[in-house]
This record gives structure tokens, sequence and C-alpha cells, in this order.
């Protein structure tokens, strides 16, 4: 017989659990990278009013990057060709389904606008890292530190926290700025990533950053 789970007990568990895990600490030469906050993922059925919020918070992060000289980097599906996804995707229903190149869907939300000195890398798969350009352009810009946010939680923007960890990059996950319709699997995420791989942080920690290194680019 299967043992009966309080589950609100588990989530409170692991937040206390993550809230004392010992930090790595941020870089010096932080990028954010925002993952898949494109219409696919961001207007679909199952969305609810928490994306919304996540969108509004991932905004006001970026205007503060963008004000301290923080560069900003979009991951974006794009496919060819539905059968260019991994294996899963195409046995099972997938978002993915609306990410062929053209398609609207792909288009970045319009809550989190590009702005025309950010950076755009398209993806095939989870992972930002997977065949693209995006290692090779952290290292052109000198980054020492990935900044998260993106969306889900769970699946692209965790296989891109662990692909980063991989190559030895400071990871900060801004817990406001990263959203999962599949909310238990985003908390077990943001455990399971600051158990492992980089550590959650609160939107105000970085704004607190951001802020101090445009005041010293003012005075430099």
């Amino acid at each position: 017989m299967t043992q009966d789970i309080d589950w609100n007990h588990e989530v409170a568990t692991i937040r206390e659990l993550r809230a004392n895990r010992t930090k790595v600490g941020p870089g010096t030469k932080p990028a954010v990278v925002v993952v898949d906050f494109q219409r696919a993922f961001t207007e679909h059925e199952k969305v609810g009013p928490g994306t919304a919020v996540t969108l509004a918070h991932t905004q006001e992060m970026l205007e503060a990057a963008r004000a301290a000289g923080v560069p900003v980097i979009y991951l974006v599906m794009i496919l060819e060709s539905l059968d260019d996804r991994m294996l899963a995707q195409r046995v099972r229903s997938s978002l993915t389904e609306r990410c062929e190149r053209g398609n609207p869907w792909t288009e970045i939300s319009a809550a989190v606008p590009a702005a025309p000195q950010d950076h755009i890398v398209e993806k095939t798969v989870a992972s930002g890292f997977y065949k693209t350009r995006l290692d090779e352009l952290l290292e052109e810009l000198g980054v020492d530190e990935v900044v998260m946010a993106g969306t889900s939680t769970s699946g692209c923007v965790r296989a891109t926290v662990v692909d980063a960890a991989y190559r030895n990059y400071r990871i900060s996950i801004v817990e406001e700025c990263v959203d999962d319709f599949r909310t238990l699997s985003g908390e077990v995420s943001l455990w399971d990533m600051q158990d492992r791989f980089g550590d959650v942080v609160s939107k105000a920690e970085i704004l607190e950053r951001f802020a101090a290194m445009a005041a010293e680019n003012q005075a430099a």
C-alpha cells in the first residue's frame, strides 16, 4: 500500500532546505539569460495568472540589467521542421509543435520585448547550450555568471542551468523570474538546482546588484 504523502509539508520542507543551502555566490561579469519567454510558452492553454506576474518581474529585472550595462541574452526555440525535435517530443504532444520558424507563436512575448542591443540565440532542445552559439557568446562577452529567467523552471531553465554548471559558470536563478505551470515540478526543480548546480536568489538581490553596477558605471 502506497504511503500517503503530505505534499504541502514536502514543499515547505524543500523551501526551508533551499533557503539554508550553502550559496556558490555571484560572479563579477554577469549576463541575464531569458529562456523561452515566447508566445508558445507564455500564452498556451494551461498558463495561469502567475505567468503574467513572472513576466512583469522579469521585465523589471531586464530594464535594470540594461541600465547597468549587463548583457541580455534571449534563448528561443526555433525549428526548421518538427522532425528536428527530440524523440519524446515527436512521440508525445508538446508545445514545441508551435515552434517552426515563421510561426507567430515563436515570437518573444510582448511583455518582455528584446532591446536592440540584446542577443538572440536559437535552440532546438531544452538546453540553451546544445548545438548553439551560447557558450561562445558568453566567452566573447567575458561572462562568468548567468542570471537565469524564463520557462519552464523544470524543463528548459533547468536543462540550461545544468549545462551552465558543467561549464563552471556561476548561476543565479531569480525565483520571481522563472515560471512553471507544473507547480510542484517547479518547486522541486528550484530545490534541485540550489542543491546541486547554482543559487536561487531573489529579484531584490539582483536589482540591488544591478543598481550598484549602474552607479559604478556612472561614477567611472
